[in-house]
């Protein structure tokens, strides 16, 4: 069957969101809660999400895999989720913002999850549980950096400022890994230099040393070291930055 792909609500996303994108898909879809031994059309129309956005490397072969399940655990950790290895509503939304996700009771198991079970039609909140409600929109928590006057060198992107090719989170960070050139990249590099982290120039291009940089700090802060730098990674970093006075 072919896989249906939603559209991202942000206007600059990465160069694979602009291939899968482009089928318009109307109606509810039913996209039930995912997890190690769960099968199914499901399972492959997220693991070509995840291959196309280049955190999955397997065959899309329908089947929820340890592979699988650490492609989504990059994923959510790049968008500044819950790190798990588990596809919930939150997961489904920030994959595919644009379209109206049905939550089904059930884990997906075999070929169950393949037709729609009596649900309730949910606006997902991209980040939290938490996130306000204003006429039926979810408006986003703001990100907080760190308490009490903190440093604000380094902001998200406003959407009209972000750079086409690179993805974004939600909340506007962008999500950098090995081969990103550009603006981007020379903040992210800043910031690491600050941190103490990166003793190479500031040169945009984000390289092996920019990657050891990053890997080594995501080490030291108690993060995942795979080198892609999301909303948590972004926001690990910002709280070790000292203060404004």
């Amino acid at each position: 069957m072919p896989v249906l792909i939603a559209t991202s609500a942000m206007a600059s996303v990465a160069a694979p969101v602009n291939i899968i994108a482009q089928i318009n898909t109307v109606g509810n879809i039913n996209r039930p809660t995912l997890q190690i031994g769960s099968q199914g059309e499901r399972v492959a129309e997220l693991q070509a999400a995840l291959k196309l956005l280049g955190f999955y490397t397997g065959a899309v072969d329908g089947i929820y895999q340890e592979g699988t399940a650490r492609a989504v655990s990059r994923f959510k950790q790049a968008a500044g989720l819950n790190s798990n290895g588990v596809v919930d509503v939150i997961t489904w939304q920030t994959l595919f913002p644009n379209v109206s996700t049905v939550a089904t009771n059930t884990t997906t198991s075999g070929t169950s999850g393949m037709q729609p079970t009596r649900s309730n039609s949910l606006t997902v909140p991209t980040q939290t549980n938490r996130n306000t409600r204003v006429n039926n929109t979810v408006v986003p928590k703001p990100t907080t950096i760190s308490p009490n006057k903190p440093n604000t060198s380094f902001q998200p992107t406003p959407l009209n400022q972000q750079t086409p090719n690179i993805q974004y989170t939600p909340a506007g960070w962008p999500i950098l890994r090995l081969g990103n050139r550009g603006s981007e990249v020379i903040k992210l590099q800043k910031l690491l230099r600050n941190l103490g982290f990166l003793k190479g120039g500031i040169d945009g291009d984000f390289g092996v040393t920019t990657d050891a940089a990053v890997k080594a700090a995501q080490t030291r802060y108690g993060l995942t070291p795979d080198g892609v730098v999301g909303g948590a990674t972004w926001e690990a970093f910002l709280r070790r930055l000292p203060q404004q006075r």
